[in-house]
């Protein structure tokens, strides 16, 4: 055993140091859970406070992983309607392809009412929320390229706002779908459209036509 003092070295049972006398044999390492413990070096956690590329995952403390918002959904203060779409390109429709393309765009609507009249007409009373004039032709074709049979020679879909009296005149448009329209001494299907209740200063009429093919003519 060396002495811790001198440096002298000494046998394992010696208790005094030979050299300086000093007690050696009684020097003990303190047991290792007395000792103090140094904490290792731990890089501090990373917060929200400082947000990673636009779009991409933010990791925060904890389990998962939060979602970076790209840009807030843009919203009507308080108290303000939010504003109605605006129509899309090609309206008022000038083609029955536009009027077939606007109707991708229509709403959803129920049936109030279906019921024939003389002259081999059907009327068909639907129902959907108030939007502006572009929704309502869009809606109220689907509805007759829903509602149509061939069999009969005219078609009236009717528009009706919700909660609506039925057996009230239509006040969310209205289009008259004939069959078999004659344009001078030639065979034409026309379409007639109206939006709101038809009188209004910013009410639409639209009348689009097409030609019977020849096969059916024919036959």
């Amino acid at each position: 055993m060396r002495c811790p003092y001198c440096g002298q070295v000494n046998t394992d049972a010696t208790r005094y140091c030979l050299r300086c006398g000093r007690a050696i044999g009684t020097v003990q390492q303190p047991p290792l859970s007395t000792r103090p413990q140094i904490a290792p070096a731990v890089p501090p956690a990373p917060t929200g406070s400082r947000p990673g590329m636009r779009g991409q995952p933010v990791r925060l403390p904890g389990s998962g992983i939060v979602e970076a918002t790209a840009q807030p959904a843009a919203t009507a203060p308080p108290g303000e309607p939010v504003a109605a779409p605006g129509p899309p390109a090609g309206f008022p429709p000038k083609t029955l392809a536009q009027l077939q393309e606007l109707a991708t765009a229509a709403l959803a609507y129920a049936v109030g009412s279906s019921k024939l009249e003389v002259g081999n007409k059907k009327i068909v009373d639907i129902i959907y929320p108030s939007c502006p004039a572009w929704q309502q032709v869009a809606t109220l074709y689907k509805a007759l390229s829903e509602q149509d049979e061939e069999r009969y020679d005219s078609v009236v879909i009717r528009g009706f706002r919700e909660e609506s009296d039925l057996s009230l005149a239509f006040n969310n448009g209205r289009l008259t779908f004939d069959r078999r329209a004659r344009l001078g001494g030639q065979l034409i299907r026309r379409y007639l459209i109206e939006t709101h209740r038809g009188f209004e200063v910013d009410s639409l009429r639209i009348v689009l036509t097409e030609e019977w093919p020849a096969e059916q003519l024919r036959a």
